[in-house]
């Protein structure tokens, strides 16, 4: 008897005690049913753990696990605590401050099993601290095309499951080092595409804004799809680690803070992946053989072209 794939869903916390009930819940309430939940929890000093303690306490059907750091690690390092605990085939790594829609699961595993790509990232809505839906275009989100039919939200949130419109992506459409997709908690990913990221050291490298690193990594290995229907309700607050500011117009004003984030990113990135898949050159000519791992570094050293591009351009 053929199974349905189990879904891990790994939720990493810090300080997020308003939030983190409500994406829980979220999880919870998802149409696709065979999932497990692991929560990772990196040293938080506010009633986060309390909150989960409780949700976990409330939901004894659903398979949770809470798993605790004894010192801030930073985010990757929670990905990868996580990671070692999963037993799903495919892997999320949901932020505790948003919200995932009741069909993100179906509606990703749909993607996945119509391809063969490293992960998928869906479309996102943008929600405050109080719920409320400032937009369902979000600027931060790939876009298939710019439409002014004006439609009710909930006709906007209403996913069409039957016809799912995706796009392909790979280095030579999305180069190394850029940003082509939504943010962290709108990927679901193979978990066998996400191997090398236990073999990685340097996470207090990523501390913040992971997804960078570990999305450009998995489209590196085995490409990615854009899923073109909004699965994710990403909150913007005070608190976020990338930018805050809540929609002004067309275009996302970042302030010097998060400026210097993504500058720092930018510049981080290739010689931090070329290190990496040297220093463990043998676990990737093993896994990927010696002809892939030279393909992958020499794939990294032509992004620096993208990158100049850019530089030029602006």
């Amino acid at each position: 008897m053929l199974k349905n794939p189990l879904v891990s869903f790994i939720v990493t916390s810090y300080n997020y005690e308003k939030f983190i009930g409500k994406t829980l819940e979220s999880i919870k309430n998802q149409t696709y049913k065979n999932f497990e939940i692991i929560i990772v929890d990196d040293k938080s000093s506010d009633n986060s753990i309390s909150v989960i303690e409780n949700f976990i306490a409330n939901n004894q059907d659903l398979r949770i696990i809470l798993l605790q750091h004894d010192k801030n690690r930073g985010q990757l390092a929670a990905f990868q605590t996580g990671l070692k605990q999963a037993q799903g085939i495919f892997v999320s790594f949901i932020d505790s401050d948003d919200l995932i829609l009741k069909d993100y699961a179906k509606t990703h595993i749909k993607v996945h099993m119509s391809s063969s790509v490293a992960f998928t990232s869906s479309q996102i809505i943008e929600i405050d601290e109080n719920d409320e839906i400032h937009t369902t275009f979000s600027i931060a989100s790939p876009q298939k095309e710019i439409s002014y039919e004006a439609k009710d939200i909930e006709e906007l949130l209403n996913i069409n499951i039957e016809k799912i419109d995706f796009k392909l992506l790979n280095s030579k459409n999305a180069p190394f080092g850029g940003w082509f997709w939504s943010p962290n908690s709108s990927a679901m990913y193979r978990k066998a595409s996400l191997e090398f990221l236990l073999e990685y050291d340097n996470v207090d490298k990523w501390r913040i804004c992971p997804d960078k690193f570990l999305f450009n990594f998995a489209n590196l290995i085995g490409g990615s799809a854009i899923i073109y229907a909004p699965l994710v309700a990403y909150r913007r607050h005070k608190g976020n680690a990338g930018n805050c500011g809540y929609i002004t117009g067309n275009k996302r004003y970042n302030n010097d803070n998060v400026t210097f984030v993504n500058l720092k990113n930018n510049l981080k990135i290739r010689p931090e992946a070329i290190k990496f898949i040297i220093k463990k050159h043998k676990f990737f000519s093993q896994n990927f053989g010696k002809k892939n791992t030279v393909k992958f570094i020499l794939t990294v050293l032509i992004s620096y072209y993208y990158l100049l591009k850019q530089f030029i351009s602006q």
